[in-house]
């Protein structure tokens, strides 16, 4: 019997839940994006809420595409948080209030057929990254936006750390911070000084209108003094947590993204200058820093990749096989 790939066989549903924005694709078996749609969430008042304004949004973008509930073969969610990718729940605790020990995976998998796996969002930029550059096998990933995390990928494998937790450099206390206040309720994080958040809130204190990170980069590229100059030494801020990363993982490269990531000159020229001045001089000898696919689809088709990893992999297909009546001969 020949066998052929039929990528609009079905579909899968990807969700890239942010900080503060959320992207959601329905895509076909070939990873091919056939709708789209991107909104503002607030983390704040629990997952309840986000989480069903997502299912909401994936039946809206089913519709579009020309889909159903039954197309779906399985459902990828990233977070910005650490997760549990076996059961598919959320870490506890939580850097944000009410989502540490959710079961984020549960919500999705009683309105949709098929797998739903759960990731962590920088994790699963890292991954995205390591396939754009299967040549390197230490890579440290950071994602600079609302909140400030990294990833670790190490002699070619993603190190999740006992818990998952593994890349919290977020929550680093840093010198000199006067007592900042952080989100997570703590005192003089990195993120308190340094992340979109923090970055947002002092440019609108000083008059600018500015809602998010990707508005503190859109103010750099138009030059807003004040904003390059806070975006520089948020860069300071995180190059000096990253030198001690440096120091102790030996990585090959550097990879920033996230929204900051879109005022990439001085956010790096800031980086550089604190890894290369407080980083031992062997493990910077041939150390590169470079940008992330900054694309916004880049997130939910990486998500929507993780997903078609399991439901083509040769066991899933085996089963499917295994599953289909034979044909009638005669």
């Amino acid at each position: 019997m020949r066998l052929a790939f039929h990528a609009r066989g079905g579909a899968v549903l990807a969700t890239a839940i942010g900080a503060s924005r959320a992207q959601v694709a329905v895509c076909d078996l070939a990873g091919e994006i056939l709708a789209r749609a991107g909104f503002s969430v607030d983390l704040a008042p629990g997952p309840e809420m986000v989480l069903t304004s997502v299912v909401r949004r994936m039946g809206k973008l089913l519709a579009e595409s020309g889909r159903t509930v039954a197309d779906v073969r399985g459902v990828g969610v990233t977070l910005p948080s650490a997760v549990d990718v076996e059961t598919g729940r959320s870490v506890s605790p939580a850097v944000v209030p009410g989502w540490g020990d959710v079961a984020i995976a549960d919500h999705f998998t009683a309105r949709f057929p098929g797998p739903v796996r759960v990731e962590n969002d920088v994790n699963m930029l890292a991954l995205a990254e390591q396939r754009r550059r299967p040549e390197v096998d230490d890579i440290l990933v950071i994602k600079a936006s609302t909140s400030i995390g990294a990833a670790i990928i190490g002699n070619g494998r993603l190190q999740r750390g006992a818990l998952g937790a593994a890349g919290e450099i977020g929550h680093i206390k840093v010198a000199d911070a006067g007592g900042a206040v952080c989100r997570c309720g703590d005192l003089d994080c990195l993120e308190a000084v340094a992340s979109g958040w923090a970055l947002t809130r002092s440019l609108a204190a000083s008059g600018r209108e500015v809602r998010d990170a990707r508005g503190v980069a859109d103010l750099v590229r138009a030059g807003d003094p004040d904003a390059v100059r806070l975006v520089r030494e948020a860069g300071r801020r995180l190059g000096e947590v990253l030198a001690g990363a440096v120091n102790l993982l030996n990585p090959a490269l550097i990879v920033i993204g996230g929204d900051l990531a879109y005022a990439y000159e001085p956010l790096v020229a800031g980086v550089r200058e604190l890894v290369y001045q407080r980083s031992s001089a062997i493990v910077t000898r041939t150390l590169r820093i470079a940008p992330a696919v900054l694309e916004e689809e880049a997130s939910v088709l990486a998500c929507a990749g993780m997903v078609l990893d399991q439901v083509l992999s040769p066991e899933a297909v085996d089963v499917a096989l295994s599953a289909t009546p034979a044909p009638l001969l005669g």
